[in-house]
């Protein structure tokens, strides 16, 4: 009978461990795995009317499907000299797809981004979700601007603009108020006008009043 009860406790035993394995294989195939698509960076050279100071902006976005949690993403260079670290949050594009911007990312005033590979790692709560590299080169020195606009206080008059370009008109409080097609090297500022964003190419010209 001792032999019996042996056997039937061992047949318990391994069926409860059977069970338990089952539900963790369950667990691990229903968990919904996350994909990183459509990566892409972009550097916009940024420039301060106002001030005449100058910026290369680092832009990168990505989608995660299957996740919309915020996530840390590193980007650093080959060399460790430049790197950062950021928390973003993800914008909802569909019921299982976030869409991540990071950015922008500068060195600092007149300081150029510095040329070669970077290693870019996207992580969540739970780990690694990515880790790929990017490869950056210079901003072309041929579209760096000869000439800068001016602003003329008195008459309200952004003179030397490129053409074509498109203007973003803000008001005070930072809300867009329109978007302007530039088809000649000068603009009046209007009343409502409180700051400008000058797209032109890869470069950027910013206004405050």
């Amino acid at each position: 009978m001792r032999i019996q009860l042996y056997h039937t406790w061992l047949h318990r035993k391994s069926s409860i461990l059977w069970l338990l394995f089952c539900i963790l294989l369950l667990a691990s195939c229903s968990k919904e795995e996350i994909v990183v698509a459509n990566v892409e960076h972009s550097i916009n050279h940024v420039i301060d009317i106002t001030s005449g100071q100058f910026y290369e902006h680092l832009l990168l976005s990505f989608d995660l499907l299957g996740e919309s949690r915020p996530v840390q993403v590193r980007l650093a260079s080959s060399n460790n000299v430049s790197s950062w670290l950021a928390s973003v949050q993800g914008e909802g594009t569909a019921s299982d797809t976030a869409q991540y911007q990071v950015g922008p990312l500068t060195m600092g005033e007149g300081i150029p981004l510095s040329s070669g590979i970077y290693n870019l790692t996207i992580i969540n709560e739970d780990g690694i979700i990515r880790s790929e590299q990017l490869k950056l080169s210079a901003f072309p020195k041929e579209k760096l601007p000869v000439v800068i606009p001016q602003y003329e206080s008195e008459t309200g008059v952004l003179s030397s603009l490129p053409v074509p370009s498109q203007i973003l008109r803000y008001d005070e409080t930072g809300k867009l108020i329109s978007t302007v097609s530039l088809r000649e090297t000068s603009y009046t500022l209007q009343q409502e006008d409180a700051s400008l964003a000058i797209l032109a190419d890869d470069i950027t010209y910013l206004f405050q009043r």
